[in-house]
């Protein structure tokens, strides 16, 4: 999946200024499968995985055909 720059960089803004000051959500992140995010934070991170592979990762999108 590849997305817009601009809709990646606000899904990503909007997670990380909630992580910074949320310890349930940075102890999610910090053990994966082991520690739930908050609600919000979790509607957060939902939004921001859906909103495709980061655009500066090149890489991931070797390979991949266009829709």
């Amino acid at each position: 999946m590849t997305t817009s720059a601009s809709t990646w960089e606000q899904a990503d803004k909007a997670y990380q200024l909630h992580h910074i000051n949320c310890p349930q959500c940075i102890a999610a992140g910090a053990a994966p499968g082991k520690q739930e995010r908050c609600p919000q934070g979790q509607a957060l991170w939902d939004t921001y995985n859906a909103a495709g592979n980061p655009p500066h990762f090149t890489w991931l999108h070797k390979g991949m055909k266009k829709p």
